[in-house]
């Protein structure tokens, strides 16, 4: 069953829009739990004080990471992510939200004030996730705005179980429009292919709107054919065009947008859009080194090829590959002084993937 604890200095905000509609329902059958945990009953002092003075000067006020770590730790240990809500944060998708709809549930941690001290983010392994490039009062009403988008995909939330395979961001791709009765309005009339009774037409017209309305309005979504998702992408060299479009996509979570038998792929991690080309000129085979996936030496495209991919929570993508064991993973996560935090990846042939995010 999915649980949700939040912590919150304002627990009497929720359940709040969660106890009606579809989600209320869903809480009140059981089909999912909340708790909150008030972030006041760990302060410190006749005011319980859960703030201070941010270091090195500024406005507002920062949650100590003391307090906060404390009231992190009075929630039983399990494997549910802990979810800071933050402006700063990675963006929330749908993808994101079906992923956290599949798990057991999510600690969810209300930002408040100016901010909350870093070492707490980092100690405890915080993810922080946006809502939206916008400031909100705190945490809570984007929190709010997570779980509703969550339960609403739990089993048995919806009465019409293809509701949600079928909306806006499900295909990398906005709704297309809707029309119900009257059949005319002010002279306006519905579209005639959608009262024809031909259903392959009826699916060909609302693919056909869902590709214009998301071109015209988000294209940054639509990544379905190369191309899309970049102005500049990287394009590296492989000896064995199968095998590196499975070592990217199954070892490091690629999609694999295209594949041509003549020597092409191309893939996306986000929003980032990856070429492979395959080298089969002998000229180009002509280094041995260790290979990082298999044991033994072979023989690897000459030169050093390399992109740098920019990523969101780059200590939880490292943690699953590791996890994963299907690469070796010689370095850490580390700090560069130029302000990232960065690893490397090798593939089979030799070229560096590195992952970096900036602190």
């Amino acid at each position: 069953m999915f649980k949700a604890t939040v912590i919150t200095l304002y627990p009497e905000m929720f359940p709040g829009p969660l106890g009606a509609s579809l989600a209320g329902s869903a809480l009140q059958r059981n089909d999912w739990q909340l708790e909150t945990v008030h972030l006041r009953d760990f302060g410190e002092g006749k005011h319980k004080r859960v703030d201070d003075t941010p270091a090195g000067g500024g406005a507002g006020m920062v949650l100590r990471a003391d307090i906060l770590a404390n009231a992190i730790d009075s929630i039983a240990e399990d494997n549910r992510p802990r979810l800071l809500m933050s402006p700063r944060g990675a963006p929330l998708t749908q993808k994101e939200v079906r992923a956290l709809a599949e798990g057991d549930g999510a600690v969810i941690i209300c930002g408040r004030f100016e901010g909350v001290d870093q070492r707490v983010i980092d100690a405890r392994n915080l993810q922080e996730v946006s809502i939206g490039d916008y400031i909100l009062s705190g945490g809570e009403p984007a929190a709010i705005v997570m779980l509703d988008a969550i339960v609403r995909l739990l089993p048995g939330v919806m009465g019409n179980e293809t509701s949600g395979t079928s909306e806006s961001f499900e295909n990398d791709l906005l709704e297309h429009p809707h029309y119900t009765r009257p059949n005319v309005w002010e002279n306006l009339a519905i579209p005639d292919v959608l009262t024809s009774g031909n259903h392959k037409n009826i699916a060909e017209w609302q693919n056909q709107k869902s590709n214009e309305i998301t071109q015209k309005r988000r294209p940054d979504l639509n990544r379905k054919s190369p191309g899309s998702a970049a102005a500049i992408m990287p394009a590296l060299p492989v000896t064995d065009l199968e095998e590196g479009v499975k070592f990217y996509t199954e070892a490091l979570g690629f999609e694999c947008l295209y594949l041509d038998e003549g020597g092409y792929a191309v893939l996306t991690f986000d929003a980032v859009e990856l070429h492979l080309w395959l080298a089969n000129d002998e000229s180009w085979k002509n280094e041995t080194r260790a290979n990082p996936v298999r044991s033994g030496a072979e023989t690897f495209i000459a030169g050093t090829h390399s992109c740098r991919i920019e990523v969101s929570g780059i200590k939880t993508l490292y943690k699953r590959l590791l996890d994963q064991n299907r690469i070796n993973l010689d370095q850490e996560p580390e700090k560069k002084e130029w302000g990232s935090t960065e690893f490397i990846v090798k593939d089979p042939y030799g070229n560096l993937i590195i992952f970096h995010e900036w602190i």
